[in-house]
């Protein structure tokens, strides 16, 4: 006689209601966490990036995991924090300076000399060939630059007043990351093997997107310095070829202002072409704006994917599309958890095929059919 399926049996029932429970519960558990989950991700990167010096510093204080996570927080802590209250506190002064400077010039009679200029340069007969007229380059300048000019105050204002507002704020969540960045170092090896111990997965596999995990992270901080040295690289030159004053000095501010989300590169170059303008160097100003817009800030999207990429080796152009998805829907933290997730979402695809539909490993982790060439 065939045993009857029970579905409602004890053991089934039992189950049922752990799941239950266990789903509810992680349900409180992010709910309580989740306005420090941010906070959360920062530390876990800098962990991730800083490991390999607090196991250096740990052999150093013979073993003492505490006394040597204390010391490497606290020494993050200076680098960090020393640089930003520096550039902030001149960024205050300064952005008090300019906005005074700026309210009190007449933008019409800068465009109506810049005219005059463009007229005596020998470029109007170049732009009546294309049927734009002197009245209408004056036109085109008082309505266009000089309106555009004149707003620079008021963005400058509202940019700087909203920093200076959330900087309370944004003090204590770096005194959270900083406590998480400490017992991450002390206890972060305990945490790493108890959650990767839940994965549902063999050793080996467990292993692959635990370094999955860790490589895309080291790739991510690799890119962030390469595109702050390269645009510190760019910003220097097109600051010199302009003529602005101390360019090298200027390149280097605008490599340590690419690291920082609500400033940028732009801090730098934006208010430098805005000077050269109002120095009555209308085209070197002019010129060093379209230079910084279309060159050195540009130069922050094609880089990152194409290191980022070659690290985790995936299509530079989905990866460039994620890092922008990622920004969008996470903020600042999305430049890391939009590689993340495509890496861990490769890494996951890899061990399902391997697995289920019995494909051999090929050389890569998250190799691609080649692609045929046409002839």
């Amino acid at each position: 006689m065939r045993a009857s399926f029970r579905l409602f049996n004890r053991e089934n029932i039992f189950a049922a209601a752990f799941i239950v429970i266990l789903i509810t519960l992680l349900w409180l558990i992010f709910t309580i966490l989740e306005p420090f989950w941010h906070d959360f991700m920062w530390a876990l990167i800098l962990a991730l990036t800083c490991y390999p010096l607090f196991t250096r510093l740990k052999s150093l204080f013979r073993g003492r995991g505490g006394l040597a996570a204390l010391f490497l927080t606290l020494l993050i802590f200076i680098a960090l924090v020393l640089p930003g209250s520096f550039i902030l506190m001149n960024l205050g002064q300064e952005a008090k300076d300019a906005y005074r400077a700026l309210s009190k010039i007449s933008f019409s009679e800068k465009g109506l000399l810049l005219a005059e200029r463009i007229r005596g340069s020998g470029l109007q007969p170049f732009l009546e060939r294309w049927g734009i007229e002197p009245e209408q380059t004056e036109g085109l300048l008082l309505n266009g630059i000089a309106s555009g000019l004149r707003d620079v105050p008021k963005m400058i204002g509202e940019r700087v007043s909203a920093i200076f507002k959330n900087l309370a704020l944004f003090g204590l969540h770096v005194l959270f990351v900083m406590v998480a960045l400490f017992f991450f170092f002390r206890d972060g090896s305990r945490y790493a093997h108890f959650l990767v111990g839940l994965l549902p997965l063999e050793r080996p596999y467990q292993e692959r997107v635990v370094g999955a995990f860790s490589k895309t992270v080291t790739a991510v901080v690799r890119g962030m310095f390469v595109t702050a040295f390269v645009q510190g690289v760019l910003a220097g030159a097109g600051f010199s070829m302009a003529g602005a004053p101390v360019p090298i000095l200027l390149g280097l501010l605008t490599s340590i202002t690419s690291f920082i989300p609500f400033l940028g590169a732009a801090s730098v170059w934006l208010p430098a072409s805005v000077y050269l303008i109002l120095q009555e160097e209308f085209l070197r100003g002019i010129g060093l704006g379209l230079y910084g817009f279309l060159i050195i800030s540009t130069v922050d999207n094609l880089i990152k994917p194409l290191i980022i990429g070659e690290s985790i080796k995936v299509p530079v152009f989905i990866l460039f599309f994620t890092i922008l998805g990622g920004l969008k829907v996470y903020g600042v933290i999305g430049i890391f958890l939009g590689p993340i997730i495509l890496s861990l979402g490769m890494a996951f695809l890899t061990i399902y095929r391997e697995i289920y539909l019995s494909v051999p490993t090929g050389k890569t982790e998250h190799d691609l059919p080649p692609v045929e060439n046409a002839t």
